[in-house]
């Protein structure tokens, strides 16, 4: 049996430096005759608001099967942001990797999920989205694949109102196609450049 009570406890405490103004690092493991856990946090401040935190977390037994988990925020004068991913793999080849990053700053904003996963034949899916946005115009995508199967799909609106989408798919063996429609800022489709 995986320790995941020791996993879930090492994520599971609120994120934040020890220390106004420093640096703190602690570290632990557990071993047992079931298997394996790790955890570590790191953090840095300077008392003024300002600072970073990692937090990390590992379980395992011992045939082959473990879960792990990672956090990093960081917050600065300029904007802020957290990266977080978990992971989970078994003995007989199969596992799921989970990722995400969320951020945001004087000059626009960005989040992002990806996630990946192999059964036990080594089958994969998986998909992603991005949705960022700034001064000049935003940007949304999202991606998928399934077995061989490739597709994207993304959009790029300017400030002005004008956009890009770009769409394309790709199948493993038998090739792939990819279009691409441009609008100006009147709403009329118009040759892309």
């Amino acid at each position: 049996m995986i320790l995941l009570s020791a996993l879930s406890l090492s994520l599971g405490l609120a994120a934040g430096p020890t220390h106004a103004d420093g640096l703190v690092i602690r570290k632990g493991v557990a071993v047992g005759d079931n298997g394996v856990a790790a955890r570590s946090r790191a953090g840095v401040a300077n008392g003024e608001r300002e600072g970073a935190f990692r937090r990390g977390a590992v379980a395992a037994n011992c045939q082959g099967n473990g879960v792990a988990g990672i956090g990093t925020c960081a917050n600065g004068q300029n904007g802020s942001g957290c990266r977080g991913g978990s992971a989970s793999w078994n003995a007989d080849g199969s596992f799921t990797r989970n990722l995400g990053t969320e951020a945001s700053g004087e000059n626009g904003s960005v989040t992002s999920r990806r996630s990946l996963t192999r059964d036990s034949d080594g089958n994969l899916t998986g998909a992603s989205s991005v949705d960022a946005s700034g001064n000049n115009g935003s940007y949304t995508g999202d991606a998928s694949l399934d077995d061989g199967t490739y597709s994207r799909d993304a959009t790029y609106t300017g400030d002005e109102g004008q956009s890009t989408s770009v769409y394309s798919t790709y199948e493993r063996g038998t090739g792939g196609s990819r279009s691409v429609t441009c609008i100006d800022a009147s709403g009329a489709v118009v040759t892309c450049p």
